[in-house]
């Protein structure tokens, strides 16, 4: 193994004899050379237990989607400047903390949950299908021990599955300690968790109970009031002049994902993902008798479409729906083609 500097290059080299026989060559990424030594020593390290043991190391997406980015920007320039690199940018953005062997079915379906809050389904499939060539490639060059199974969208049915009062509480109790007012807030105000993580201090107004969530999925500003318990819960953690609102270890959380899956399947709610405390959220305003219109405003949406979905749950959804009916059956004095007794 020998570590170098390349003529042009500010980052540290590596260069070794695989387990293959195969000499490799690879970039650190890094000025570091401490660092640079840690990486070549791993990279033996997995080489070794993919000879021996058949164990694939565990690739970070961000690495397989810089690898397909840069075969596409060599083969397919004008393609990748129009539109690819804007999608692999929302990808990254998205799977950053995943590795490739994580990234399931299941995640996949998250994804565009999300996404089809702000996109259209033909702009949410595009994405996918750049996310399945990421992953397909990687399993070509024996990254990945499996092809994903990433299917083609035709139709997604929208989620609608939301917490009640005694399945957030479980939710909560089996939550770890720093992981709690993160939910709490989120059902609260529904904000997403992108919204939440980056929630800084400076846009946090205690006095007037009102948050402010920047640069969100719709690309505006939104600000939001904070109801009794949102502003007790961000008192409870501060309040501070400026910096992460929400901390473990005196440090910004970047994500929630190991400990709400951890916590989720404690709680016995495997179902429940952590965007459906946004639908808690909007659930819980429709049932309460909050407008449609007033609910699209406090979740950020443009339009009317993306909270369709509560229509049945207000309280007098069904009841005003049975006595039109009932209306129009004593109009017409038959039941069942007969005439009414």
């Amino acid at each position: 193994m020998r570590i170098y500097k390349r003529k042009g290059s500010p980052y540290w080299w590596v260069t070794w004899n695989g387990q293959d026989g195969k000499r490799h060559r690879r970039s650190s990424g890094t000025r570091d050379r401490k660092l640079a030594e840690a990486l070549a020593a791993k990279w033996l390290k997995d080489g070794f237990m993919e000879r021996h043991f058949g164990k694939t190391r565990e690739v970070p997406f961000g690495e397989a989607l810089l690898r397909y980015a840069k075969v596409q920007k060599r083969d397919h320039a004008r393609t990748f400047k129009r539109s690819t690199r804007h999608r692999l940018k929302r990808l990254q953005e998205w799977f950053g903390t995943y590795t490739i062997s994580e990234i399931t079915l299941s995640v996949v379906q998250d994804y565009m949950d999300e996404r089809l809050e702000t996109v259209s389904l033909a702009t949410a499939q595009r994405e996918v299908t750049v996310l399945r060539a990421i992953l397909n490639k990687a399993y070509r060059e024996g990254t990945l021990d499996r092809a994903p199974r990433v299917p083609k969208f035709k139709a997604i049915k929208s989620r609608d599955r939301w917490l009640t009062p005694q399945e957030e509480e479980r939710l909560v109790a089996a939550a770890p300690r720093h992981l709690v007012p993160i939910i709490r807030f989120a059902v609260d105000t529904g904000g997403r968790v992108s919204e939440i993580l980056s929630l800084d201090w400076r846009d946090v107004d205690l006095t007037n109970r009102r948050a402010r969530f920047r640069d969100t999925k719709n690309g505006e500003d939104r600000t939001v009031r904070l109801c009794d318990r949102a502003t007790a819960t961000l008192a409870g953690l501060g309040p501070k002049d400026s910096g992460s609102v929400f901390t473990f270890r005196g440090r910004s959380i970047d994500s929630v994902r190991v400990g709400f899956n951890k916590a989720r399947r404690i709680a016995g709610l495997e179902d429940v993902r952590f965007h459906d405390l946004r639908h808690t959220f909007a659930s819980r305003l429709v049932q309460g008798g909050v407008p449609l219109y007033d609910v699209m405003h406090l979740m950020g949406h443009k339009s009317l479409d993306m909270v369709q979905r509560y229509a049945h749950l207000a309280p007098d959804y069904q009841d005003r729906a049975i006595q039109a009916l009932n209306a129009f059956g004593h109009k017409m004095g038959t039941i069942g083609g007969r005439e009414a007794a």
